[in-house]
């Protein structure tokens, strides 16, 4: 059984909250209970490069025992720290009742399969490639995030369900995918011939944001199962938008 349910773009963070949270924790237990119930073989819970929080300065990449911070007050917080949770109530259901779980962190995923209506940056860069329109950059464009390519995530997915240990977390990412907002703007530009542009967030884009400028995550966890990924972000982006130009 696999966990894939949840609110996964800042707009949303910012309008349902509460049904963000209660997808992560509430909607997670029914699984983890049905799972049980039905003597699942395995149950993933598909967690996030946001259960990171912030970098607090002290290293360069994330590996799985990283503890960053999360301000708790911001309503946004709702989505890293309901991960969290989860991520810790499948380790109970692990310790408690004997199931097997397994737990693949996700860095930020892009492809020609995600929405165009998903309010995360790069979805909305490739939507502004695609209509010949300039690229909107709402802030400096200086965090420094690990991105990875649909097919490489999904890989790296069936990589952690069939090979991971019990128990156990694991990044998908790869170091020739991480980039700058700013980088990553001036690429989709560059192939779409048009240009970055910065304007001002609105209040609420602003409050879905996150606060974190440097999430790199460290897969070499994931690498020692034998996993590596197929596409740099160069090739990747690209790849999106000649599918996506194809079809439209």
């Amino acid at each position: 059984m696999i966990h894939l349910a949840s609110n996964t773009h800042p707009i949303d963070y910012s309008a349902d909250p509460v049904g963000t949270i209660t997808t992560n924790i509430i909607g997670l237990d029914n699984m983890l209970r049905f799972a049980l119930e039905h003597e699942s073989k395995r149950f993933m819970f598909a967690s996030s490069v946001e259960v990171y929080g912030n970098n607090r300065g002290d290293t360069e990449l994330f590996d799985e025992n990283y503890c960053g911070y999360v301000n708790i007050s911001k309503a946004r917080s709702g989505y890293p720290e309901s991960k969290r949770c989860g991520e810790t109530l499948c380790l109970s259901y692990m310790q408690q009742y004997g199931l097997s779980v397994v737990i693949p962190r996700f860095s930020r995923t892009y492809g020609p399969t995600m929405q165009m209506s998903d309010s995360k940056a790069i979805a909305q860069f490739i939507k502004k490639g695609l209509a010949g329109e300039d690229i909107i950059l709402k802030s400096a464009g200086n965090q420094l995030y690990s991105y990875s390519y649909s097919a490489d995530a999904v890989s790296g997915l069936l990589t952690i369900l069939t090979q991971g240990l019990d128990g156990a977390a694991y990044n998908i990412a790869d170091e020739k995918s991480d980039i700058t907002l700013k980088d990553l703007a001036e690429l989709i530009a560059d192939y779409s011939g048009t240009q970055v542009v910065f304007e001002l967030p609105d209040e609420k884009e602003a409050r879905g944001y996150s606060m974190s400028v440097k999430a790199r995550l460290d897969s070499t966890k994931l690498k020692n199962l034998g996993w590596s990924a197929h596409y740099d972000i160069k090739s990747g982006i690209t790849r999106t938008l000649e599918i996506l130009k194809s079809i439209s």
